[in-house]
């Protein structure tokens, strides 16, 4: 059995009257189901339920929009000899460094094998 407090209002004097009603468990049951499906609410259980998680916007696709595929993998596969932008200035540093005489050693001739 749960007290239910009705508040009325007269409209002469606009003074309110609060009446307490008993109802009981099947009543209020009643009363809890018609508000969820009026008001969309669900009944307080002080436990967390992701719900607020769950209200948020989704931001995996417009991440997976902003950072798209590269396409090298798939250059690869359709052009033999494809060479991206990044790999042909690598190389082409390599050559202007080996023509100065700053290019890495060759294979075995570094310093510590001079010993």
């Amino acid at each position: 059995v749960v007290p239910l407090v009705v508040v009325e209002f007269s409209n002469e004097s606009m003074s309110a009257k609060a009446k307490q009603i008993v109802l009981s468990k099947a009543a209020e049951v009643g009363i809890r189901k018609l508000q969820y499906d009026v008001f969309g609410t669900l009944p307080q259980l002080n436990v967390k339920t992701g719900l607020k998680a769950m209200k948020k916007m989704h931001k995996g696709v417009y991440a997976a929009r902003y950072y798209p595929e590269p396409i090298e993998k798939s250059a690869r596969l359709a052009t033999p000899g494809y060479k991206s932008a990044k790999e042909l200035r690598r190389v082409e540093k390599l050559e202007q460094l080996r023509r100065r005489g700053k290019g890495p050693p060759k294979k075995g001739s570094g310093r510590r094998s001079k010993k």
